[in-house]
């Protein structure tokens, strides 16, 4: 009798150890820089029109470009140069001239939201949004000095981690 509670406790912990790898693995998926669409979100202020309520933005599970899709991220000129499979990530996407919503993440911590704005679009952005088509360059108002709010571009743990990781 001694011996299969013996058995049965060492398979109990040999599964808790199991489900605790899993949850590693899984928050190890949610590394480093990731844009996400936003699927769902809130207006913040009827003064602007591409503000969001980060924190009540409803994400996609799966993020459209992570830390594979990132050659380079020039933190001084807020431009990021996609590899070859991050670019093809835009050849079917459709975006509407109006913009599409996004938000940054930094290890799974929503940074700031943004939009990827169409190429041919004549709107224009009072927040942060990057032609992702053409240069990637994230900029804040569109045109220039049409902006509301804060720039939320220059986040501090943001900063450090491209400063770092993309040796800056």
């Amino acid at each position: 009798m001694a011996n299969f509670k013996t058995q049965q406790t060492m398979k109990r912990n040999l599964f808790f150890v199991l489900l605790i790898f899993i949850g590693f693995n899984l928050n190890a998926q949610k590394s480093g820089i990731e844009f996400f669409f936003v699927e769902n979100y809130k207006n913040l202020n009827s003064d602007c029109k591409y503000c969001f309520d980060l924190e009540t933005a409803n994400l996609e599970s799966i993020p459209i470009l992570n830390e594979e899709d990132i050659k380079h991220f020039n933190w001084k000129d807020q431009q990021i140069i996609l590899t070859e499979k991050g670019k093809h990530k835009f050849t079917d996407l459709k975006i509407p001239l109006s913009g599409l919503p996004i938000v940054i993440t930094l290890n799974g911590r929503k940074i700031y939201g943004l939009w990827f704005w169409n190429a041919v679009s004549s709107f224009g952005c009072d927040r942060v949004f990057a032609f992702p088509t053409i240069d990637f360059k994230i900029q804040f108002g569109l045109p220039k000095n049409y902006s509301f709010g804060t720039d939320p571009r220059f986040d501090e743990k943001l900063r450090e981690y491209v400063v770092s990781k993309y040796n800056q």
